[in-house]
């Protein structure tokens, strides 16, 4: 019985895989030259796309950097105390993490 239900699903499997191939078989792979082309247009694509990510990435940090220097010539106070409140926030927050994490391994 079990032999005779793999037998039925083996036969369908392979009579979709046939059609599938039949759909298929008109489709001839890319020549060799075309490859060839496609690879190194899309090398270019990349390698032109990885230089507008870098201007991308350093128009953005001469920003920042400019606003961050702005703000300390004209404000110092204000920097000086966002740089103590940023790490103390930060130790704070895993502090807590720790603490809360102790106490529920202790509880159980």
């Amino acid at each position: 019985m079990r032999n005779d239900i793999d037998q039925e699903l083996l036969n369908k499997l392979s009579a979709g895989l046939d059609r599938l191939d039949a759909q298929y078989d008109d489709i001839s792979p890319p020549s060799l030259p075309a490859v060839e082309q496609f690879l190194a247009a899309e090398a270019l694509r990349r390698r032109r796309q990885s230089r507008k990510e870098l201007l991308l990435f350093w128009f953005v940090a001469l920003f920042l950097l400019m606003i961050i220097l702005t703000v300390l010539g004209n404000a110092p106070v204000i920097y000086w105390i966002l740089q103590a409140a940023f790490p103390l926030a930060a130790l704070g927050g895993y502090a807590v993490t720790r603490f809360r994490l102790r106490r529920e391994d202790g509880g159980q």
